[in-house]
């Protein structure tokens, strides 16, 4: 398809040599083969020979958008292979991955095999634990290995935790032997799954993942499942065509807002409401109260926070709220990226006396987990990808802390690193249908593919009505979301703007 020169600009400046590629609409024969993830077969062998045997299988996910997803998708993909596989989702207080505790319980209710996803790839004693017990492990996993647990593992960066699962899914339909429209059939409904946890997880939308992300997306669309369609609904600017910003700021919230005020299991309730609309509206309602229970939570100790920080603010922070609940840790320190733009850790409480557990999100060019692993000794444990992580700590070590990753950081981090750019120049009278078609092309946004950035030049501010701004270009013009940047009626000059979805949000303003 035909790209206009804007866009073809972007997409050069990224480094994308074959367009046509980038932008075909994708089909399931472009996905890679599920068997070149390591221990693939292995895993679809040990799975299969359980349901034969009629084992009671576990499928373990996390509190997060991403094992919630994951879960669902495994539980979907074994009851379809005959198998009544249970979920089970830890509450956060518990916290992160699999715990000696948990294993206890699986073993006391006659678990022969469990699947963890998401989480599981460095729960080593967990693990072991598990294998004295009599329980078989399969782990599916993305995060950063730090001490790989001994046991079947299908781990790869490349996916998420239920982008793995719906590789899984897939490479157990294969050698179960179902025929093409079944395993088709399959793959629609597992890619919705993966391409919401995809978006929310912070992946990079890259290759198999944003493969896979377009034909979720694509399948989200067209879906006929009620708690999907109730979801869509609440969350969406245009529920018939939910684009990957509607998912990162309205699904994927709703979604985390479980794990983080209640538990992740009210979220799985939607997911499990596939035909049965009372109880998706249900679901989805409560989902809804418990975001906007978040969102109010996180602004009140959002503005505590700033205000205890003042304005020398070191280029890596560490900040300990005594009084915040875990839940909402990881959206104070995305708050903290946000307004101060440098990589950020908010420690809160642990249920345990004398410890800490913390969230942190970075900036690009600062990975978490390799700034993070010389400081090891700092933890009692951490983990997690590039842009975010887990840690645990005793509250005698923060000062420490704090000291050391502001130096660790320091020969890393630019200050202006979350200014962005415009990656190419557009004339506002490029803008239509037909740009908005061609904009969908590129389509994912997220991780490894951010929103396209253009520069408006020789353009005036004709209005300003709250949070909006009307910009004009000649005869053309465009509305745009303005947060931050302080622009009035008349004033003209060159404007940054990002197109994100069917949103546009202003990004910069320089005079003229």
């Amino acid at each position: 398809m035909f790209l206009c020169q804007p866009l073809l600009d972007v997409l050069a400046g990224r480094g994308i040599e074959d367009i046509d590629a980038f932008i075909k609409v994708p089909s399931w024969n472009d996905l890679p083969d599920p068997f070149s993830i390591p221990s693939m077969e292995k895993a679809t062998t040990r799975v299969l020979c359980a349901i034969r045997r009629r084992e009671r299988i576990i499928i373990f996910g996390d509190y997060d958008c991403d094992g919630v997803l994951g879960a669902h998708i495994l539980r979907s993909a074994l009851s379809a292979l005959g198998a009544p596989a249970r979920v089970s989702l830890p509450h956060r207080d518990e916290g992160y991955g699999l715990s000696s505790s948990a294993v206890h319980h699986f073993s006391r209710s006659g678990t022969d095999l469990l699947i963890t996803v998401d989480n599981g790839i460095n729960a080593r004693a967990a693990v072991r634990l598990a294998q004295r017990l009599g329980i078989g492990v399969v782990v599916i996993d993305h995060h950063r290995i730090q001490e790989q647990a001994e046991t079947t593992a299908v781990w790869s960066d490349g996916f998420c935790g239920a982008g793995l699962a719906a590789m899984f899914a897939w490479a157990l339909a294969l050698r179960a032997k179902w025929t093409d429209t079944k395993i088709e059939y399959l793959l629609s409904g597992c890619s919705q799954y993966a391409a919401i946890a995809s978006i929310a997880d912070c992946v990079p939308l890259l290759d198999g993942t944003r493969t896979l992300a377009r034909l979720g997306l694509a399948e989200l669309a067209r879906s006929r499942h009620k708690g999907l369609q109730e979801l869509l609904k609440t969350s969406c600017t245009d529920p018939s065509q939910p684009d990957s910003r509607d998912v990162a700021f309205g699904v994927a919230p709703r979604i985390n807002a479980a794990g983080r005020m209640a538990h992740p299991a009210e979220a799985l309730a939607v997911f499990e409401a596939a035909m049965n609309e009372e109880a998706a509206q249900r679901s989805v309602e409560r989902l809804n109260q418990l975001n906007l229970e978040r969102r109010r939570t996180v602004k009140v100790h959002f503005e505590e926070l700033v205000e205890s920080l003042g304005t020398n603010i070191p280029a890596g922070l560490v900040a300990y709220r005594e009084a915040s609940p875990k839940g909402i840790a990881g959206l104070l320190a995305s708050k903290c990226v946000e307004r101060y733009s440098v990589p950020s850790i908010v420690l809160v409480p642990s249920t345990i006396p004398g410890q800490v557990v913390g969230s942190g999100r970075s900036v690009p060019g600062v990975d978490l987990v390799e700034t993070l692993r010389p400081l090891g000794k700092l933890f009692l444990r951490f983990g997690g990808h590039t842009q975010a992580v887990g840690l645990t700590m005793a509250v005698a070590r923060i000062e420490e802390f704090r000291e050391k990753f502001a130096r660790s950081v320091e020969p890393l981090a630019r200050r202006d690193s979350q200014k962005p750019d415009g990656e190419a120049e557009l004339n506002l009278s490029f803008m239509g249908r037909h740009f908005d078609e061609q904009l969908l092309l590129l389509e994912p946004f997220g991780e490894g593919n951010r929103p396209p950035t253009f520069s408006i030049c020789m353009a005036e501010v004709l209005r300003v009505r709250n949070r909006w701004v009307r910009i004009r270009q000649g005869r053309s013009s465009l509305e745009a979301l303005c947060w931050d940047v302080p622009v009035r009626e008349q004033m003209k000059g060159d404007f940054l703007v990002e197109f994100y979805g069917k949103t546009r949000i202003l990004r910069g303003f320089t005079p003229r």
